[in-house]
């Protein structure tokens, strides 16, 4: 009787795990395909430390537990299949590059941290191709598990997107299931899709009907993460799986050699019908990127659209940094911190592009063309090795069915890394670690030898690496510990509260690191809380030494802040010049020079460079006000209405500029009489009152004059006793447009002085409800009973 094969499968399965070694390697095996995904966050400030982390425990426990049941035994496939393949010795030469590109890096701690990851996958892939050697059937397990994840996935993001049409989301950016965010989550969508090519192609019944649904909800997923990388991905894919599948079924001379194909194209399309008809009958309506159609998402990509000139800019900011270090690269990890050197000084905010958008520019910019090279070559070499094995005429179809998802997996992977950066993200490595263990695994060795590796030679490599390995954990743990409190850091920083302790950084942050994963230095980090706690010099004691990032302008900010607190003016002042030449078009080091200098009566220079930094920062409302009020205080109204007008042009949605536009209008009126209004308001700020009541009469008499005058003149009035004047002045002012909490509490305390208490109090209420203190003690004083 002949066997099933699903009965057949089955068996082979059964006969796989009759020993507990065998179990024991496909249990690792399947550690390795879910670690990552199964990790939570442990409170980090994001989850990349802790699976990170646990993908470095996994290999020592995996490490220590194949040396001990012998299988890498010196000699045999240890040495034998990741050391004599090409994309072995490939990734060896990248890892060793990586290493050297070291004496490069301006922050060494940055570097071993980097490194530490990057060696982390490397050992995965070491680990994952000795065991993909033990039993080609491992194979099999393997994609149905992964293809059992991408449903699980697919499941997470329709069940998201009924409760964004329920309103129970407020969009798509929300769906992120157990990875960091969105992007994540549409990756490890995509890059686990060859899983499925696999059981479509070369399993039959159930396993390829299982296949075959599993692809069909990766393509309606991926429409509905509406990515754009992935968009391009899937046509780019797609097409490529087609003429794979069109190519092999003409060699084996089937009957229909079309039908897979046609097939497969009909699911993509039926996938994105499925997608375009419930956003079009069942999205909410509202203008929102994300619920674009595919089309429209894709007409997007453009060099003038934000995110692509971000790129675009990014991309071209390294190529800089590879003209300037071309050999040994910027460094392992340096890259975020040596490129703020070109992108420091075109941003007024400290949001910066901590990663490239481009692992390919990115790697070769850290390690160098050789480094670059040698990533690079990884692809190729898996490429070729499918390509080889598939055109080959002798070859049967076993040499190359286990190639197919290392080539299509490393497809994928090479589309993520070419828009984004999956290089820091543990999920996507963990299959970047199969893919590349398969690769090695199935490929024919390079480079045969006939005599066994030497025992010592293996013994040696093996002690070394057993350290590498504990040493990066514990990095990796410290990491882990570290975002904790970067965590903290960030809910206060979002909460504008700094309601924690500093000791709880000073005590607790590890020392091994000195910069955040968001590129601020930890540093500038601790001496935040420490100025906030008014310890000014362990602040500065802190910030001194520190040069974790040489290009960046916080640490000169928070010297100038700490020195200033301790009356150290000159101090501050060297440390605010320094922080402004770094990042010109942050605004608030030259807040703090402005201040300084008008200070000690430098207005033109504060005007000067006011100007100076709008001419490259229009649309800075808090600039513009600063120098519209020091062209106020010396006298200039012309220069000051042109300043808030040109301000109101750049800054049209400010409804803070606008108002104080139509403040200002009134001194167009005051133009003819600036000298007169400029000798009142100095006996006024002087409060010589009775003096500046004369000029102030002056200019009433001559024009029925603005508002602001009216206002003026109503507090000398008020100065002088002269009650009802004063309250016919406020009027006046209202009345003409300048109305403020202050003269309505100034209205109330001549209503009171003449005895008319319910008028008073009514506008003592009125300001102390629009926030003048004054009003406030006057309505508690005056008013309890009203």
């Amino acid at each position: 009787m002949k066997k099933k094969p699903g009965n057949t499968a089955r068996a082979n399965v059964e006969r796989m795990l009759q020993t507990p070694l065998q179990a024991s390697y496909l249990l690792i095996l399947l550690a390795y395909a879910t670690i990552t995904v199964i990790t939570p966050r442990f409170g980090t400030y994001d989850s990349n430390a802790p699976k990170f982390l646990t993908l470095s425990l996994l290999n020592l426990c995996s490490f220590l537990f194949l040396i001990f049941s012998n299988r890498l035994n010196p000699g045999r496939n240890f040495s034998g299949t990741f050391f004599r393949n090409k994309i072995g010795l490939a990734y060896t030469l990248f890892i060793v590059l990586g290493l050297v590109s070291f004496a490069k890096a301006i922050n060494l701690p940055e570097s071993i941290l980097s490194f530490s990851k990057y060696f982390t996958v490397f050992c995965a892939a070491v680990i994952i191709s000795s065991l993909l050697c033990v039993d080609g059937r491992y194979l099999r397990i393997l994609s149905i598990v992964m293809v059992s994840l991408l449903i699980v996935d697919c499941i997470t993001v329709f069940y998201n997107i009924l409760l964004y049409i329920s309103g129970l989301i407020p969009g798509i950016m929300e769906i992120k299931s157990v990875y960091s965010n969105k992007n994540i989550l549409s990756s490890a969508i995509f890059v686990k899709i060859p899983f499925a090519f696999w059981l479509l192609s070369f399993e039959k019944g159930l396993l390829k009907k299982f296949g075959f649904s599993a692809l069909f909800l990766a393509f309606l997923a991926t429409f509905y993460m509406s990515t754009r990388t992935f968009y391009l991905g899937l046509a780019f894919l797609t097409v490529s799986y087609c003429i794979f599948i069109l190519l092999r079924n003409r060699r084996t001379m089937l009957t229909h050699p079309y039908k897979m194909p046609v097939y497969v194209f009909g699911t993509l399309l039926l996938a994105m019908l499925i997608f375009t008809l419930t956003q079009r009958y069942f999205y909410p309506k509202t203008a929102n990127t994300y619920n674009a159609n595919v089309t429209q998402r894709l007409s997007t990509i453009s060099s003038g659209e934000i995110s692509a000139s971000l790129r675009l800019e990014s991309w071209k900011r390294s190529a800089i940094l590879f003209k300037e270090e071309p050999l040994l690269g910027v460094g392992t990890g340096n890259w975020k911190i040596r490129v703020l050197e070109y992108e420091n000084p075109t941003k007024d905010g400290f949001m910066y592009m901590v990663k490239n958008h481009n692992d390919f520019i990115e790697i070769t910019a850290e390690t160098g063309i050789f480094g670059g090279l040698a990533f690079v070559s990884l692809f190729g070499f898996v490429f070729w090795n499918f390509l080889k094995a598939f055109f080959s005429r002798r070859a049967s179809e076993n040499s190359y069915s286990k190639l197919l998802i290392p080539a299509f997996g490393m497809f994928c992977y090479s589309f993520d890394a070419f828009f984004n950066f999956p290089a820091d993200r543990p999920e996507i490595q963990s299959l970047f670690a199969l893919f590349i263990g398969m690769g090695i695994a199935y490929s024919p060795a390079t480079f045969n030898g006939s005599k066994p590796a030497n025992p010592w030679v293996t013994g040696l490599f093996s002690v070394i690496t057993m350290v590498f390995l504990v040493c990066i954990s514990y990095m990796l743990l410290l990491n882990t510990r570290a975002l904790k409190l970067q965590c903290i850091a960030q809910a206060d920083g979002a909460q504008n509260s700094l309601s924690h302790p500093a000791s709880i950084f000073m005590e607790g942050y590890p020392s091994m690191f000195n910069l955040s994963s968001t590129d601020e230095p930890v540093a500038a980090i601790k001496s935040r809380y420490l100025i906030h706690e008014e310890m000014y010099r362990d602040a500065i004691k802190l910030l001194l030494p520190d040069r974790s990032s040489p290009f960046d302008s916080r640490r000169e900010y928070l010297l100038a802040q700490a020195y200033s607190a301790i009356g150290k003016t000159d101090s501050a002042l060297i440390y605010a010049y320094k922080a402004h030449a770094l990042k010109p078009r942050f605004y608030e080091p030259l807040r703090f020079i402005c201040f300084e200098l008008k200070s000690t009566g430098r207005k033109d220079s504060v005007i000067s460079m006011l100007t100076g930094y709008l001419s490259l920062e229009r649309t800075n409302a808090n600039a513009w006000e600063d120098l519209t009020a020091i062209y106020l205080e010396s006298g200039n109204y012309e220069k000051a209405l042109h300043a808030i007008d040109t301000a109101a042009k750049h800054l049209s949605g400010d409804s803070l500029i606008r108002a104080k536009q139509k403040e200002l209008s009134m001194f167009r009126r005051i133009i003819p009489y600036q000298q007169t209004y400029t000798t009142a308001m100095g006996y006024y700020n002087r409060q010589k009152f009775p003096e500046a009541l004369k000029y102030l009469d002056e200019i009433i008499s001559k024009e029925h004059g603005p508002a602001i005058v009216f206002a003026r003149r109503a507090v000398c009035y008020l100065s002088v006793r002269e009650y009802q004047k004063c309250i016919d002045d406020v009027n006046a002012s209202i009345t003409g447009g300048y109305d403020t909490p202050d003269l309505l509490n100034f209205r109330g305390a001549c209503y009171r002085a003449l005895g008319e208490n319910d008028a008073a109090c009514n506008d003592f209420q009125n300001a102390a409800g629009r926030g003048n203190k004054d009003a406030m003690n006057n309505v508690q004083r005056f008013c309890k009973e009203f």
